[in-house]
């Protein structure tokens, strides 16, 4: 410091520079941290900016699109003249986004308002949805209609996880006309799901008929794509945002079956609200070419959730789930057929024999009753023809039950006949080993005497009694019934027919009678004109007791050279000649395309010249 005079000078230059040496160590780690910051700030931007640039990118398409299915077409099913029997619908499909579900409970309650669907059904979905770990949606609601849809949208902000997404879903233009034999499609269960780990949750699979047992052709590959969605990650409109596809989808293969849409509906149609089955098939080759099961069911039902009303219509008393077309009944007497001719070819029997016929016969304290008291003295071929029960009876005194057997087993009786449905019935023909096996009981004569008319313990299919007859028009050759005849370009070739080797003069006898049965016995109800049809009528005795017989009617045209070979049954439906035999004749006019008047319900087959008192009406 420096006095002079009045004024006192301070000398700062030795502080300043000791402040500034001060400060520059201070400066220079705080440039040395900007500087680090700003490089840091520049290689995370080219980290982020260059290096990481795809991955980035990606994370913001994931954040802007989901990925999803894309639904492969349903292969479609033809009939044999090209007729669409089974094709495809655009839906709607409610999902469930697996990443995206949180809180399934709440969750679930609240979609319980939307569809009607049970609460814990929802949980229960959503949480194997959840735990699925899908990346594509998880289907929970097939075909959902407007109504659902609408009350959806008005709900979708407290829906997180769920959307709609446009979907693919069978349609079956014939409904119950066509049921029995093509099936049906409906949601993958979890035991399918178990068995087949290719598949995925809320896929659609065939459930039932062809589209069961072709489901791996008909159901193709599905691809998948990227929709666009928004901030709430739910899907944008196609019409704003062309989903971009990533993997095209593999249609499914079409199939051509035998059926022939034609006389499959004049089949149907025959039927009426009668509860039974009428199979139609080419005797030639075993081509189906009509299979009908009543009551029936629309399998359009099963393209969606099924609804405790249609659960309840589907599962009705009178079943219409059962195929009664596949499904053994006891005969009655379209049997006989078999049973003269096992008794001509072991001997019991010989072309020239003539038997008396009565009211029945007794034996071991037990009396055995013809359908009529009418007696005389009948050829075989008028045996047949009026279907004498105390004619058979005197053939069966004579045999042994494995002797029919064995002959009914050559034609197709008891055994499957090769149709590619599941559930098929083998029916069954029984002999004494059989009786002791299942009811620890003798065979006595007297069921020999049952088996030859087709009661009691034998069984037969629909589809069996049309092959048996077949065979027989057929001369011995038996066919193996089949339906599919072509998948995409590959034809599927008829199964060989099975050859039978029979006496021709004694089957000659067994044709002749069946000509007979149509043009002068109990199935006249099913002349058509300048076409011989051959055929057997058929009442079967069946529990409960005192009810109604059911009624058969099993035949082929023309007679000499078969071109098409029916079976008609009716449950309960009295007698065979005036209720299945003008069953038949519709089905053989549609086939030979005979434009004639049908013989109403009342009109009876013709009688023999004495008059009869029927006790069992064949």
């Amino acid at each position: 410091m420096v006095m002079s005079g009045d004024r006192t000078f301070i000398n700062t230059d030795s502080g300043s520079a000791d402040a500034s040496r001060d400060m520059r160590p201070k400066m220079f780690v705080l440039s040395l941290i900007i500087v680090l910051a700003m490089g840091a700030l520049v290689a995370r931007l080219v980290w982020l900016q260059i290096l990481q640039n795809g991955y980035y990118k990606n994370q913001a398409v994931e954040n802007s699109t989901r990925v999803t299915f894309l639904r492969a077409p349903r292969g479609n099913i033809y009939d044999r003249h090209g007729n669409l029997l089974a094709t495809n619908k655009q839906s709607l499909s409610m999902i469930a986004i697996p990443a995206q579900l949180d809180n399934v409970k709440d969750l679930s309650a609240r979609l319980a308002k939307v569809i009607d669907m049970p609460e814990p059904k929802i949980l229960e979905e959503l949480l194997k949805a959840k735990v699925s770990g899908s990346v594509l949606p998880v289907v929970i609601d097939h075909d959902v209609d407007m109504t659902t849809v609408a009350r959806f949208f008005e709900n979708k902000l407290f829906l997180p996880g769920i959307d709609i997404l446009p979907d693919i879903s069978r349609s079956y233009p014939n409904a119950e006309v066509t049921a029995h034999v093509l099936g049906y499609c409906g949601s993958i269960s979890q035991a399918q799901l178990d068995r087949r780990p290719d598949r995925k949750m809320g896929d659609v699979v065939g459930q039932d008929g062809i589209e069961r047992l072709y489901d791996d052709q008909l159901r193709g590959v599905d691809g998948e794509q990227r929709v666009r969605v928004n901030a709430m990650g739910n899907s944008l409109s196609a019409a704003t945002s062309k989903p971009q596809i990533t993997k095209e989808s593999i249609p499914g293969k079409p199939i051509v079956v035998s059926i022939d849409l034609d006389l499959q509906k004049a089949a149907y149609e025959a039927l009426g609200a009668r509860s039974g089955a009428i199979v139609a098939i080419d005797p030639q080759n075993g081509e189906v070419l009509a299979m009908v099961s009543r009551p029936s069911y629309d399998p359009n039902v099963f393209t969606k959730r099924i609804t405790p009303a249609v659960w309840k219509r589907i599962n009705a008393p009178d079943h219409p789930l059962f195929n009664r077309a596949l499904s053994g009944y006891p005969p009655g007497s379209i049997w006989k057929a078999l049973t003269l001719l096992a008794a001509l070819q072991v001997g019991a029997v010989k072309p020239d024999t003539k038997l008396h016929v009565s009211g029945g016969i007794s034996l071991g304290g037990f009396f055995f009753g013809d359908w009529t008291g009418t007696t005389g003295l009948f050829d075989l071929v008028k045996c047949l023809a009026w279907s004498r029960d105390s004619a058979f009876y005197q053939m069966a005194l004579k045999m042994k039950p494995e002797q029919i057997k064995e002959w009914a087993v050559k034609f197709g009786a008891g055994r499957p006949t090769g149709l590619e449905l599941r559930h098929e019935g083998k029916g069954l023909v029984p002999d004494s080993e059989w009786k002791e096996r299942v009811y620890h009981e003798k065979w006595y004569p007297g069921n020999t005497l049952h088996m030859s008319i087709g009661q009691t313990y034998v069984q037969v299919t629909p589809a069996q009694a049309a092959r048996i007859f077949a065979g027989l028009g057929m001369k011995g050759k038996v066919p193996n019934l089949h339906l599919v005849m072509k998948i995409a370009d590959r034809q599927i070739p008829s199964p060989k027919c099975e050859t039978v080797k029979t006496n021709p003069v004694y089957l000659k006898v067994v044709l002749d009678g069946l000509k007979a049965v149509v043009a002068s016995g109990t199935g006249g109800a099913t002349k058509l004109g300048d076409v011989e049809v051959a055929g057997k009528t058929g009442s079967a005795e069946a529990p409960p007791a005192g009810s109604k017989t059911h009624a058969w009617f099993a035949c082929y045209a023309p007679a000499d050279k078969p071109r098409i070979a029916i079976a008609c049954f009716v449950e309960h439906g009295g007698h065979g000649g005036s209720t299945c035999a003008p069953l038949a004749k519709v089905v053989l006019e549609k086939f030979f395309a005979v434009s004639k008047p049908l013989p109403s319900d009342k009109e009876e087959v013709q009688k023999p010249a004495a008059p009869l008192k029927p006790k069992r009406r064949h």
